[in-house]
């Protein structure tokens, strides 16, 4: 499959502070790609370099092919749609959407042909004559988004576009931006700090910390197979349970492990290839939905109980103040203040060296 994007040892410093860490990545022509990190973690200085709006400090960029390292923003067939709207108060929808076409001295009826297309597109055609300042914020970004589909790029780069957005219109316009994909079939970058953007949007994730991919994968992979505790605790909502243990006893790929948080509980784990000893200190990954009620098993108190309806969550806390958190679903009674044990299947506990390396 041909690359949209392709990233080859991109490296960023500003003066003596290195930000991007050669960076190599390929993203599919067609491809829905979404960078995703904690703030600080390079994710927009890498997508501004895509844009040509940062120079790189070493490394190559190619799109469709073209090395575009050193080419000019406005000769890259990219197109950016930013967190801020960014547009003209005192111009119509339809000549907001015109504008670059208009810029490029495009014929008057591509213009039209264009913009009607892409309002029809982003259900903006009833709103063509109005001003932004009578639209929604939602129909604002659409309208910015529309700026950007009537160049018809070759890639569409999204930084943050939702984020000044209230909830309830984030997750529509989550939605929005995917059958826009669906519909268009163009590459797509998009960054954001919020890992459910990134798992409803994306073909890719690209899990970024302090200038350096952690992991690349589907969304899936990643959550059900993270390659360290930063790409575990990041992807995934509620976060990823850790627990401090030491290994008991290993036999085949069944490895027995003892809590050291002030608990003499036991639990197995699966892990097919390591070198695990007993006496050697790790820490375990559990997801709050791989938890299950037992008898004996871990002891932790209900500290607090959301119960959302079909779904709930307890807050408990271990003898050390450990802190963990349980899906259940169907929950109706209460159980603040009960000690209760927990345990988990062997393939759902994940098993992490001190440095926070996965074990498998």
């Amino acid at each position: 499959m041909t690359a949209g994007v392709r990233l080859t040892n991109v490296k960023k410093s500003f003066g003596a502070a290195d930000v991007i860490h050669d960076v190599s990545m390929e993203i599919p022509k067609g491809d829905f790609a979404v960078f995703v990190g904690p703030s600080g973690c390079g994710k927009s200085t890498l997508l501004r370099m895509i844009a040509g709006l940062e120079d790189t400090s070493g490394g190559r960029i190619e799109i469709e092919g073209d090395d575009v390292t050193d080419e000019e923003a406005a000769d890259r067939g990219v197109a950016m749609v930013f967190q801020n709207y960014a547009l003209y108060p005192h111009l119509s929808v339809f000549e907001n959407m015109a504008f670059s076409l208009r810029l490029a001295r495009a014929p008057k009826a591509t213009v039209k042909e264009k913009v009607e297309e892409a309002a029809r597109i982003l259900q903006l055609t009833d709103h063509l004559d109005k001003k932004p300042s009578a639209l929604s914020g939602g129909q604002r970004q659409r309208v910015a988004i529309g700026r950007a589909i009537v160049r018809e790029p070759k890639v569409f780069l999204f930084d943050e576009p939702l984020s000044n957005l209230d909830a309830e219109l984030r997750v529509a316009m989550r939605l929005e931006l995917a059958r826009l994909h669906r519909q268009i079939g163009a590459t797509m970058i998009y960054v954001t700090h919020d890992q459910v953007e990134a798992m409803t949007l994306a073909d890719d994730i690209f899990v970024l910390k302090s200038g350096v991919v952690q992991q690349a994968g589907t969304p899936l992979s990643l959550y059900d197979d993270p390659d360290n505790r930063f790409v575990a605790g990041f992807i995934g909502s509620p976060s990823m349970n850790f627990l401090n243990a030491e290994v008991a006893s290993v036999e085949g790929e069944t490895v027995t492990v003892k809590l050291t948080d002030g608990e003499t509980a036991h639990m197995k784990a699966s892990v097919r290839q390591s070198k695990l000893e007993p006496g050697q200190h790790v820490l375990i990954g559990i997801r709050p939905e791989h938890f299950d009620i037992v008898e004996g098993g871990v002891q932790a108190t209900v500290d607090m109980a959301e119960q959302l309806g079909g779904v709930s969550y307890l807050h408990l806390k271990m003898a050390d103040d450990t802190q963990l958190v349980v899906e259940r679903h169907g929950l109706r009674e209460a159980l603040e203040g009960q000690t209760i044990g927990l345990g988990a299947k062997p393939e759902d506990v994940l098993v992490f060296d001190p440095d926070g390396q996965r074990l498998r």
